[in-house]
């Protein structure tokens, strides 16, 4: 908080009111030392290794043999379904 007097600008406690200037100054928590030189190489840190790309399946293709199978099916069901609707 910011006080106007006459010619001053002082701070504050909210609370209380009490000029900051006046206020007990908070402890300091003391620096550790640095920790002593010990001569010992720092453990090596593990070697980044990339994830392997997942490998895309490739479509099966269809044989020759299943093509002319299936053209072969075809063939003798339209013959049947010919022969059928000339007997109807």
């Amino acid at each position: 908080m910011l006080r106007a007097e006459p010619g001053q600008h002082t701070l504050s406690c909210s609370s209380c009111a009490a000029p900051l200037r006046n206020l007990k100054m908070f402890p300091v928590a003391a620096k550790t030392p640095p920790p002593a030189i010990t001569h010992q190489p720092r453990a090596a840190k593990p070697a980044y290794v990339k994830a392997p790309k997942p490998v895309k399946k490739s479509k099966k293709r269809k044989g020759f043999l299943k093509r002319f199978a299936e053209e072969a099916f075809d063939l003798v069901e339209d013959a049947v379904d010919l022969v059928e609707d000339i007997f109807d």
